[in-house]
C-alpha cells in the first residue's frame, strides 16, 4: 500500500513528514488543548523517539503535515494506518486549536479519505474517538462516516465511525 507524499486541496497542502518539522510536531504532541481526547500531552521524552518512527513509517502508513497553501504554514497532522484491530485502517488527525472551526480539518480529512478509497484502493476507513468529543464526532458525521461500535477503551467510551464498506476488487 502506498500513499501519495502530497495531497492539494483548494487551501491547503498535505505533504509527507520531514525533518523541519520536528518543532511543529514536538508543539502538538505537547498540546494539552490538542490532546484532550487522546490522552494528554505526549511526554517530553517520548516526543522525539515518536517524532523519528514517524518519519521512518512503513509504506502502508501515511503521516501528512497540513499547511496552509497561501501561507506555508503548518496546522496540522494527519496520520492513516492499521487500527488495532489489524484489520481496518483508521485515520486521526491533530490540528492547532489557532485553526479549529474553519473547516481545514473536514477538508484534510475528506481528501485523505478519498485519496485512500478512490486511488489507493482501500474498501473502507474508520476512525475512532471519544463520544465526549463532539466536534471530532460531528466532524466525521459530516465527511458521510457512521457509527458502527461503541467500546470502552483508555478510560472512556470510545465511538467508532465507518465509510461505506467498498466490495472487492477484481
Amino acid at each position: 500500500m502506498n500513499f501519495a507524499k502530497q495531497i492539494r486541496t483548494e487551501r491547503l497542502l498535505l505533504r509527507s513528514l520531514r525533518k523541519r518539522d520536528f518543532w511543529f510536531f514536538y508543539k502538538i504532541l505537547g498540546s494539552a488543548c490538542v490532546r484532550l481526547y487522546l490522552g494528554g500531552p505526549v511526554p517530553r521524552r517520548q516526543r522525539f523517539p515518536r517524532f523519528k518512527r514517524y518519519l521512518t513509517c512503513p509504506s502502508n502508513t501515511g503521516v501528512w503535515v497540513v499547511s496552509l497553501t497561501e501561507r506555508n504554514q503548518s496546522i496540522g497532522l494527519v496520520e492513516l494506518g492499521l487500527h488495532k484491530d489489524g484489520k481496518d485502517y483508521e485515520i486521526s488527525y491533530q490540528f492547532a486549536p489557532d485553526f479549529w472551526g474553519m473547516g481545514f480539518a473536514t477538508e484534510a480529512i475528506r481528501e485523505v479519505v478519498r485519496h485512500a478509497l478512490d486511488e489507493a484502493g482501500l474498501r473502507r476507513i474508520i476512525a475512532e474517538t471519544q463520544g465526549a468529543n463532539s466536534a471530532s464526532c460531528r466532524l466525521l458525521r459530516e465527511l458521510g462516516m457512521v457509527e458502527v461500535e461503541r467500546v470502552q477503551r483508555f478510560g472512556a467510551e470510545q465511538i467508532i465511525f465507518a465509510t461505506d464498506q467498498r466490495p472487492p476488487l477484481p
